[in-house]
């Protein structure tokens, strides 16, 4: 793992958060070509699963909303996340 940080890193794909300060632990910013290949898997993924449906539109919303959103969506009442189940943040 270290050899495919050290070459995205080297060649500008990503590199560690906060970098110039002493670094951010987990945290990646995207690099000039890390930038360009995150776009593309983006735009292939959004060619793939909503430009070629008849029945999907792309919608750009932020996840901070009033929660009659959230409730309306189903989220509040039945969305489960097991990477997160279980877990207590406050």
């Amino acid at each position: 793992m270290d050899e495919v940080v050290s070459y995205c890193n080297q060649y500008g794909f990503i590199f560690q958060g906060s970098e110039i300060y002493g670094g951010l632990a987990n945290t990646w910013d995207y690099g000039p070509l890390g930038t360009r290949l995150k776009n593309q898997v983006k735009d292939a993924w959004r060619y793939y699963f909503i430009q070629m449906r008849e029945n999907s539109y792309e919608v750009d919303a932020d996840i901070l909303m009033n929660p009659r959103v959230w409730e309306a969506s189903g989220h509040l009442a039945g969305f489960s996340d097991p990477l997160l189940d279980g877990i207590e943040f406050f």
